[in-house]
């Protein structure tokens, strides 16, 4: 598999398809790991959008002295706290326009927020650190490193927050009749 350092280094030189691909590889995970800063999976995948648009715009600001991944859930992060900061109204699509969209994109889409709906819910009965922690290492594969970095924390205390939130999280999946491998 292609490095996320060399998508982006395809892309400063004009290739719009690794641009495309980095968008592909990350937008599920940043869309669960802002879903407990903003608590709707529209929002995040607006967020995520936001941020994605931001990178094309301004393909300088990044440095590749860091992890892609990391820049961009930074970023997200970043787009997250102005969001809530701001409060701003989700906006609602019109009829008009839900009734333009493709049926399978619509039925992928239904698949997708029933699926996020169900992890949310139990994501939801965990601290938001505990959400933060798990979205980023298990739901988008961040290392220990680049979540401490994120998270402002020692890579120490994250594994150990690690290691707790799966605990719990399995303890509340187990209530509600699934299970967790941790």
């Amino acid at each position: 598999m292609i490095s996320d350092k060399s998508l982006y280094a395809s892309f400063l030189e004009g290739d719009r398809g690794s641009f495309e691909e980095l968008v592909l590889r990350h937008r599920h995970g940043m869309v669960y790991f802002l879903m407990p800063y903003v608590k709707s999976y529209e929002t995040a995948e607006d967020l995520v959008q936001e941020v994605f648009a931001y990178i094309y715009l301004n393909p300088d600001r990044y440095s590749d002295d860091y992890e892609f991944k990391t820049y961009l859930y930074m970023l997200g992060k970043r787009r997250a706290i102005d969001y809530i900061r701001k409060e701003t109204r989700q906006e609602k699509v019109s009829l008009e326009e839900s009734m333009s969209i493709d049926q399978t994109s619509l039925e992928d889409a239904v698949h997708r927020r029933k699926n996020a709906a169900d992890l949310n819910r139990y994501l939801h009965d965990l601290s938001p650190e505990d959400q933060k922690v798990i979205s980023l290492i298990d739901l988008t594969g961040l290392s220990l490193a680049e979540t401490a970095k994120i998270m402002e924390k020692s890579v120490a205390a994250v594994k150990v927050q690690s290691h707790r939130a799966k605990k719990r999280l399995k303890k509340i999946m187990l209530k509600g009749g699934f299970s967790y491998e941790v």
